[in-house]
């Protein structure tokens, strides 16, 4: 669907990162796997004295590998304004193109818990400094590279947490602000015919939920009704995949989607051919999130 495109996803080690690639390389792009942990490291852990959480660029690659596909691993941390910038050079060097940009990475504490006024004030610096400045400077560099080929799609992985009537305050604000950042970037890119677009999983059956659901002392609430409204990190990739190959997709740019939107506006299912129903929740905010772009625009 997708053959001879090149892609970067960050955040690709693991969760639904390491879920995008896989799907996209199975599609036929070559798929830049970008994250800190380039193999297995026991010093990954939930919080600071917590288990050891699992995933490594190097499970990706084999993985995508294994299946046929096309990928290659780059070490980078995304709070190092300049390795982002080199590491766009280099792929644009290597490869002389970047089609997609799937911009998955994000921070997250031990637990969410706390209010306002008692939560973490560490909660700040792992939300924003890579849930969003890292988004941001992402597009910022990924940008230019787009604007001279006059194409291309970035992909930025949210949640409706940013719509939420309440939620973790500090996880929100970063979510609003990775779709407000969307909503803004696509406005620059439209002359040059490249889009962005916001999208929001359900819950998703990363390694870290599923140690959750294993280990409820991890502070990490997931409940049985939870897993019955998830889908496999691949899910997430269809759904970039799809956009990317929708000849039409400027006319989604700016926007925010649910992948279950996304999913029955293409026709696409997840990894066991089943799709998903648009549930109310989602019919719901599909509305909302409609009006706002009006509105917004």
């Amino acid at each position: 669907m997708l053959d001879g495109k090149v892609a970067i996803v960050t955040g690709a080690s693991r969760g639904i990162g390491a879920g995008i690639a896989r799907e996209l390389a199975a599609n036929g792009v070559t798929v830049i796997t970008a994250a800190r942990t380039v193999v297995t490291n026991t010093d990954v852990k939930w919080g600071k004295d917590g288990p050891h959480v699992p995933g490594s660029l190097a499970e990706t690659i084999a993985a995508i590998s294994a299946a046929g596909g096309n990928a290659e691993s780059y070490q980078i941390d995304l709070s190092m304004t300049d390795e982002i910038e080199n590491m766009i050079t280099y792929v644009a060097d290597k490869y002389g193109r970047i089609d997609i940009l799937a911009n998955c990475a994000m921070g997250f504490p031990q637990s969410y818990k706390g209010e306002l006024w008692n939560s973490p004030i560490d909660d700040w610096s792992v939300f924003m400094d890579i849930g969003v400045r890292a988004k941001y400077m992402m597009a910022r560099f990924v940008s230019q590279v787009m604007i001279e080929q006059k194409s291309g799609l970035i992909a930025n992985i949210s949640a409706a947490a940013s719509k939420d009537e309440y939620y973790n305050p500090v996880f929100r604000m970063a979510m609003s602000g990775i779709d407000r950042m969307t909503s803004a970037i696509a406005v620059d890119l439209r002359p040059y015919n490249v889009a962005a677009v916001s999208i929001w999983p359900r819950w998703v059956r990363t390694e870290r939920v599923m140690m959750a659901v294993a280990d409820p002392t991890l502070e990490f609430e997931v409940t049985p009704d939870d897993l019955k409204i998830s889908d496999t990190p691949e899910f997430t990739g269809r759904a970039i995949a799809h956009l990317a190959s929708d000849p039409n997709v400027q006319e989604r740019s700016g926007r925010v989607y649910p992948v279950v939107r996304l999913a029955h506006d293409y026709g696409f299912t997840d990894m066991d051919g089943t799709q998903p129903p648009i549930d109310d929740y989602t019919r719901e905010w599909a509305a909302k999130l409609e009006s706002l772009h009006n509105i917004l625009n």
